[in-house]
């Protein structure tokens, strides 16, 4: 009988915490998080967008809204998930679904783990 090999996808995470310094700088550390966490749910919202835009096939609506939510991420310090999102641009434009696909996917796991990493961020003194 063969072995089922369960593959488990982690990856380093990668956040840029000098970036979150001008949400902090200047602000109650109340504001600052409210600003944060607005960011992350606008965040959150592209990305819905996105997998419908993977789903409808909508090549060129979904390169746009890639490109979007990559400077999103960038001004959050989200290194490792612009970095992902530039490839699923990539392998959007080669037309490579499958690729495509397996990018997506790497996206909104490396999302989910970057936001978890932004809140645990937040505690540090800024």
């Amino acid at each position: 009988m063969a072995t089922l090999a369960v593959l488990r996808h982690e990856e380093g995470i990668y956040v840029d915490a000098e970036r979150l310094v001008p949400i902090y700088h200047g602000r109650a550390k109340r504001e600052a998080e409210a600003v944060l966490e607005r960011a992350i749910e606008d965040l959150a919202s592209r990305l819905r967008e996105i997998q419908l835009q993977f789903d409808e096939a909508d090549a060129q609506a979904l390169v746009r809204s890639v490109r979007l939510v990559a400077r999103m991420a960038e001004r959050l310090g989200m290194t490792s998930f612009t970095t992902v999102a530039s490839d699923l641009i990539a392998t959007t434009e080669a037309g490579d679904g499958t690729a495509q696909a397996a990018t997506l996917a790497r996206l909104l796991r490396v999302a989910d783990r970057s936001v978890t990493a932004l809140w645990d961020l937040r505690d540090m003194t800024m």
